[in-house]
């Protein structure tokens, strides 16, 4: 079989070898029984609290939490519901929750259901992939209702554009004080330096499968102020594991995984950095002498995430065609992709429909190298020569 080539880590990672053997040896006992095999359970689990914790830069005594879930998705669902059922709300104006435009489903499409309860959403447009402060303190200056909630992902998962959430977060705080500002961190994680306190948010999400652990993993870190406030309360009754906030008994095997993979990116996060932003520079020539462009933001962004234009070649009709040769790239964010949607975020940047139709996501991290990056290349190159005959 040829060698494969595997540039879609922005869908899921594979789970290192470090992460692997955690899974293995995590305590199989319930961590909620009081029996010597579930106080073993209960101490793993304490322990990737406190590993997880600190690559959130908690420490030990910290009174912020971290509560483990199952993805990403349950994190940010958790966090939007939870926050709009916390306090007694008028049921004609029940508030004002902001968002940027192009969010990753799990926080657009709970933002839609509770738009149709009454609540005022507010998108922030992130058109070139930046976030536009200006249109966000106007929205805050002519709210109509109190803004409860506003959410901003701090690396968008389609253009790998980085968002400005320490300026968003601080507007907010300033006209709201009482607003919960919640961070979707799950592409930015491990890839480049911050903390919730660097960034000034109350929540924010991340999830193990992005970050060489295996799936079934998440985590939500909610801030002392929060609690302290009843600014959040459990939106799923149950046991009352994760302190109410996620019942259900913990998947130990998965976290102590997340855990395993978090401290090994967290002690190599300097170097895996150096290394993919030598692989996008790689990339970016070969594009070039291709003729090929990028979605490129213009702020900051993610290296390890290009967003590349395709001359007039569907999506999927390329994607296909990479995959045929063993190159495995996507067609966007893979929930959307699945379900076959066009892109809101590629809208949301500023792509029509036709162009957003011709966009792969290519999207690498410290372990790929040169040769995957040229594997790309090749197949694009080759790719655009036999498509465009057959038109």
């Amino acid at each position: 079989m040829e060698t494969e080539h595997y540039l879609d880590q922005a869908a899921t990672t594979k789970p290192s070898d470090a992460a692997l053997l955690a899974l293995n040896k995590a305590a199989w006992g319930n961590p909620s029984s009081a029996h010597g095999i579930g106080r073993k359970a209960a101490g793993e689990l304490k322990d990737a609290r406190i590993a997880v914790g600190k690559t959130f830069g908690l420490s030990r005594l910290s009174k912020d939490r971290i509560f483990f879930t199952s993805c990403g998705t349950e994190s940010n669902n958790i966090a939007l519901f939870g926050t709009a059922a916390a306090k007694k709300r008028d049921p004609a104006r029940p508030g004002t929750i902001l968002i940027s435009a192009g969010e990753h489903p799990s926080v657009e499409n709970p933002a839609r259901v509770l738009e149709k309860q009454g609540y005022r959403i507010v998108r922030i447009p992130t058109t070139g992939g930046a976030l536009d402060l200006g249109f966000l303190e106007e929205a805050l200056g002519s709210a109509d209702s109190p803004v409860i909630f506003a959410g901003f992902m701090l690396a968008n998962n389609e253009t790998g554009a980085v968002y400005d959430v320490k300026s968003a977060a601080a507007l907010v705080k300033r006209s709201f004080p009482d607003a919960t500002v919640h961070c979707d961190a799950v592409q930015a994680y491990l890839k480049r330096k911050f903390t919730p306190l660097s960034l000034g948010v109350d929540t924010m999400t991340v999830s193990a499968h992005k970050i060489h652990a295996v799936r079934g993993a998440g985590a939500l870190y909610v801030s002392e102020n929060v609690i302290r406030r009843k600014n959040l309360v459990p939106v799923m009754p149950g046991g009352g594991q994760e302190e109410g906030f996620r019942s259900g008994t913990e998947n130990l095997p998965a976290i102590a995984s997340f855990a395993a993979a978090a401290e090994e990116g967290f002690a190599a996060l300097a170097e895996n950095e150096a290394k993919v932003r030598a692989l996008r520079e790689r990339l970016d020539r070969g594009l070039a002498e291709l003729g090929l462009s990028v979605n490129r933001p213009a702020g900051e962004f993610l290296p390890g995430l290009a967003s590349i234009r395709l001359p007039g070649i569907r999506s999927e009709t390329m994607l296909n065609y990479l995959s045929g040769r063993g190159v495995y790239v996507s067609a966007g964010s893979a929930c959307s992709a699945a379900a076959k949607k066009k892109s809101e975020a590629l809208l949301a940047f500023g792509l029509s429909e036709n162009e957003a139709d011709s966009v792969i996501r290519a999207s690498f991290d410290a372990t790929n190298g040169e040769d995957d990056v040229d594997a790309l290349l090749e197949g694009l190159k080759d790719g655009i020569a036999s498509l465009q005959r057959k038109k």
